[in-house]
This record gives C-alpha cells, structure tokens and sequence, in this order.
C-alpha cells in the first residue's frame, strides 16, 4: 500500500549560496486542532512518544534526546533547539539536519509546515520519506486511528527523485 498523504515538495536553496545545489523538503498539513494543542503534541515530552519517540532531556536548557523505537528507526537522535516562539516556531538541528516547523491558525484549522533544509539533492529520496512518515504518525495519533507502518513508504524514494 502507497501512503494517500501529500508528498513534500522539494526546492532549491534560494538562501544559500548562488550556485549551491542544496535543497529543501517542504510539506503542509492543516489539522482542525487549536495551535496550541499541535505545539504540544509536537513539543511535549509527554505527547511526542504518540507519535515520533520517547524524549528525555531538558528542552529549556536547548539539547534533548529523542529515542524512537519504530518500524523506521531504531536510534537515539540528539535534537539541539536553535529557536522555540511558542507555539508557532520551532527550529531544530537533528543529528546535523536543520528542521523548522511554523504552526499558523485561522479559524479552527492550524497549519504545519514543516521545512527539512540544506539537503543535497542525493539525500531527498531517503529523508523526504521518512518525514512524510513521521508527518503521517502525526496525524493518525490525533485521529487516534492505527499509525502506518513503514512498510507502506516503501516506494516512496522514487516520488522523491
């Protein structure tokens, strides 16, 4: 089975250096939830393991773990917070991957966007993926309906070429 969720889109760099041939991965999700109810499913130690892993670590003092343990990965990934705007900004480095998330309201539907940044364009078929994996497990948490499984993202790197 294909994931039906919309693919992250990938674009050029433009802020990076002219002639650099780093990308991005770009994706949006609209979830009828208050911002401040998504900004805590997606920062809270308590409400994260729903959906992504199991995160230990002081977030105010800037570093935190996070271990996921899921049909992706098995690791234990360092996730050092460059900018937090509570609750709608949240810049992340992850093991070395700048990640930066916006959540906006209007009305009773919140918007993510989640931006994966300074990818080489060889690197997209495997992250773009996986964060449109975790973005699905996001998702299916708050529905509270079964999370995918990796296996059904597995012909997903070719949409990503």
């Amino acid at each position: 089975m294909t994931p039906t969720s919309s693919l992250g889109e990938v674009r050029p760099e433009h802020d990076r250096d002219a002639g650099s041939d780093l990308v991005l991965v770009h994706y949006v999700r609209a979830f009828a939830l208050p911002v401040v109810d998504l900004w805590e499913r997606i920062t809270e130690a308590d409400k994260v393991p729903d959906w992504f892993g199991i995160m230990t670590g002081d977030p105010f003092g800037g570093t935190v773990a996070i271990h996921t343990d899921d049909d992706c990965r098995r690791e234990t990934m360092t996730v050092r917070i460059d900018n937090c705007l509570s609750p709608h900004e949240l810049d992340v480095t992850i093991d070395g991957g700048v990640l930066e998330l916006r959540l906006s309201q209007v009305g009773v539907v919140t918007t993510l966007e989640v931006i994966r940044r300074h990818l080489h364009p060889s690197e997209v078929a495997e992250v773009g993926p996986r964060w449109q994996y975790y973005l699905d497990r996001l998702e299916a948490s708050i529905a509270r309906v079964p999370l995918p499984t990796w296996a059904d993202y597995a012909e997903l790197p070719a949409e990503y070429r």
